[in-house]
């Protein structure tokens, strides 16, 4: 427990720190002295206003005991908090951490509220993209499904604090310290990648970011012959063009008076890289407004050189229905998706158009449900077909109806041919990590890399949700909180992406 004097005199000048203290540094440099874990900053970064983080950041201090607000003080000296430490001063005494040097530092979530302020010499901020903690974060389970096991048999470990010292913000193994996309952020293990697993990239300060970034010799490639086996034109897209097509990414990061979104560069690097190692040519635009947003996508709609598909990419802040432009200014998603129909994109007209959003969608946060890990009983799922030989009312139906023997001109659809794959359900937030990126960009480049090859788009994105679902959470105080991505699908036909390695023919 903190003395009683220290906890006063915090409690006596907290409108002081909540006026003057830069909340995103501070945080920083605790967490990187591991006085604060992740969960911490998660509730900090939760917080609606700025003067409310930085109050939450000294109730942190205070839960955390004698040594945190020894660190503290140290922290304010370092930050050039000179007139706030002088607050302290008088009850603190230095405290020097070491920290092993094979742990890299550890990131501090996304902001809640964006911070301008300048690093003063005496500190030099880490990396925002290049700080993570192995020692306060568990990896991610390579086989997800042993998430709940993982759960109860360990837990995260900080710094090495006194007993009395240790805050009760803790959650299970797997538990992922994040912060919502209205403050937007995840933090899983670097192995919760598949394509990190498979190998060991040594690290430096300048190849922190890269071990998180998606690399072709991740992706599981296909080769033509198998393609031309497999390919059936009445319930196939075609997807052979060379290149596959254009995807557009729009990566929002900086907003006027929104959260920054950190991490969203990691999310921009993996997903660009996916899709140029599925063939496509990608074309990224940072930070546009809601005018230019609008702009860009129908150029990119219009587009003379498009190919089999096209694939848009959305990283954004948004609320329901709407995407953020960085003007703060809102654009209806039902416009977007206009754009790419067949009315307004006649080059695209029957060909597959894949959308991927990973913004906010409201304010509520899911806080799941309690599931066993086994059931008596046999699932239903993996049942013999014989058990249930019910034709249904509608059996053989068609087969009684007359096909029609002359051709005649009918219409489709214009909506056709899209499909929008959502980071979470309508009304709540979805999650991001300030150095890995979003749950929804990491999961999809995990399953994309490995199965693209032998699965159809709907199949990758159940996997997808199954991974997000059942592989990634992240705790607020008591609550275990989770995300659910979401699909909707006005597909016609099954889409393959059937990436091939370019060393290889192509399946023309």
């Amino acid at each position: 427990m903190m003395r009683q004097d220290r906890r006063n005199l915090l409690e006596r000048n907290i409108l002081v720190f909540s006026n003057k203290l830069q909340s995103e540094q501070i945080l920083e440099v605790l967490i990187a002295k591991q006085v604060l874990n992740a969960d911490n900053g998660d509730v900090i970064n939760s917080c609606r206003t700025e003067r409310d983080k930085r109050k939450e950041i000294v109730k942190a201090v205070q839960r955390r005991g004698d040594v945190a607000f020894d660190a503290f003080y140290d922290a304010l000296r370092d930050t050039g908090h000179h007139d706030l430490a002088a607050v302290l001063e008088p009850l603190a005494r230095t405290i020097d951490f070491v920290t092993p040097r094979d742990l890299e530092c550890p990131m501090s979530p996304a902001s809640h509220r964006r911070s301008r302020a300048l690093s003063p010499s005496t500190f030099s901020a880490p990396p925002r993209v290049h700080r993570d903690s192995v020692s306060s974060v568990s990896s991610f389970t390579s086989t997800y499904q042993d998430v709940y096991t993982r759960a109860r048999s360990t837990s995260r470990s900080s710094r090495p604090l006194h007993t009395s010292d240790r805050h009760n913000y803790v959650s299970p193994s797997n538990s992922f310290h994040s912060q919502p996309s209205s403050a937007n952020s995840s933090f899983t293990g670097c192995s919760s990648l598949g394509y990190s697993s498979s190998r060991t990239r040594s690290y430096s300060k300048a190849s922190a970011h890269s071990q998180y970034i998606f690399h072709e010799e991740d992706m599981n490639y296909v080769d033509a012959p198998t393609i031309h086996r497999v390919f059936d034109e009445k319930t196939m897209y075609r997807n052979f063009s060379t290149p596959r097509g254009l995807c557009l990414i729009i990566n929002n990061e900086h907003f006027e008076q929104m959260p920054t979104r950190n991490g969203t560069k990691a999310d921009k690097d993996n997903i660009s890289n996916l899709f140029r190692c599925m063939g496509y040519i990608v074309h990224c635009k940072d930070n546009l407004t809601g005018r230019a947003m609008m702009l860009t996508i129908r150029d990119f709609a219009k587009n003379e050189t498009h190919g089999d598909s096209a694939i848009l990419v959305i990283l954004s802040h948004g609320e329901e229905n709407v995407i953020i432009g960085v003007d703060d200014v809102s654009v209806n998603v039902h416009e977007i998706y206009d754009l790419l129909n067949a009315a307004n994109a006649p080059r695209l007209a029957n060909k597959p158009k894949l959308v991927f959003v990973q913004a906010c969608r409201g304010e509520r946060r899911d806080n799941g449900f309690p599931v066993l890990d086994s059931v008596d009983g046999v699932p239903a799922l993996i049942r013999p077909r014989g058990w249930d030989k019910g034709d249904g009312p509608l059996f053989n139906f068609l087969g009684c109806v007359r096909p029609q023997a002359q051709q005649v001109w009918r219409k489709k659809p214009s909506q056709a041919d899209i499909l929008i794959a959502y980071a979470t359900t309508a009304q709540y937030v979805s999650w991001r990590n300030s150095a890995r990126g979003s749950w929804f960009i990491q999961a999809v480049c995990e399953v994309f890399s490995l199965h693209a090859k032998d699965m159809d788009v709907v199949e990758l994105l159940t996997e997808v949700n199954k991974k997000v679902a059942c592989g990634f959470q992240t705790s607020q105080g008591a609550n275990i909180l989770k995300q659910m991505p979401e699909l909707t699908s006005r597909l016609l036909k099954k889409f393959y992406f059937w990436p091939e390695d370019r060393n290889r023919s192509s399946a023309v």
